[in-house]
């Protein structure tokens, strides 16, 4: 699945929640209440008639439209050697490079699989898998080789943007970057809010 609307309309939110305390917060499942209108006191409907019943479709007449597709389903991550393979691509790093050892150290809490051994596949992008990969990405973020790829990280994004999710940022997103900002006094802290906001945005993450 190509990371389109339904996971780009959230992606400030996303970003501007991307730190070691929020990250399970900022993702709110396709489950629970979708706004659908409730009754009143009386149970009556809007054209349902004093006893809430809907009224009798003419027969022959065509089913209505639904007004909107309920999603069926959880955003499902990258599998984890996925992930790994497209951080080596960004961070021009082979992917046994050091900066990967904590991410390879909570392989299975970040979805991997060891069928020999009985530990099945993943996907699903909960709050232990966030925060396990923002964890993870901090050595990512810190490496030297890293931040000489992305000297001007701390104030212009765009090209780890560029190479993440092979576009330009658009105006939305480099206000929730410059949020996540906020506060870092030095380009050191500043540089890590960025990666860490671009890395574990779910158009990076997620399928």
């Amino acid at each position: 699945m190509t990371m389109e609307s339904t996971n780009r309309k959230p992606a400030a939110r996303v970003l501007a929640c991307s730190t070691l305390s929020l990250v399970a917060a900022c993702y709110q499942g396709v489950g629970g209440d979708h706004g659908a209108p409730a009754a009143d006191d009386n149970g009556a409907g809007d054209d349902a008639g004093d006893d809430g019943a809907k009224p009798p479709r003419v027969p022959g007449e065509p089913e209505p439209d639904a007004p909107f597709e309920v999603p069926n389903g959880e955003v499902e991550v990258l599998p984890f050697h996925v992930r790994i393979g497209n951080l080596a691509a960004v961070a021009g790093a082979k992917p046994d490079h050091p900066m990967f050892l904590e991410l390879y150290a909570k392989r299975y809490e970040l979805g991997d699989h060891d069928f020999a051994s009985g530990v099945a596949p993943n996907l699903k992008w909960t709050p232990e898998h966030m925060e396990a990969w923002v964890r993870g990405l901090g050595p990512v973020c810190n490496d030297p080789s890293f931040q000489a790829r992305y000297p001007e990280l701390a104030t212009d994004p765009s090209a780890l943007v560029r190479s993440a999710f092979a576009r330009d940022p658009n105006t939305d997103e480099l206000a929730a970057y410059a949020e996540v900002t906020a506060g870092q006094l030095d380009g050191a802290g500043r540089h890590r809010m960025v990666c860490l906001a671009v890395l574990t945005s779910l158009e990076f993450v997620a399928r």
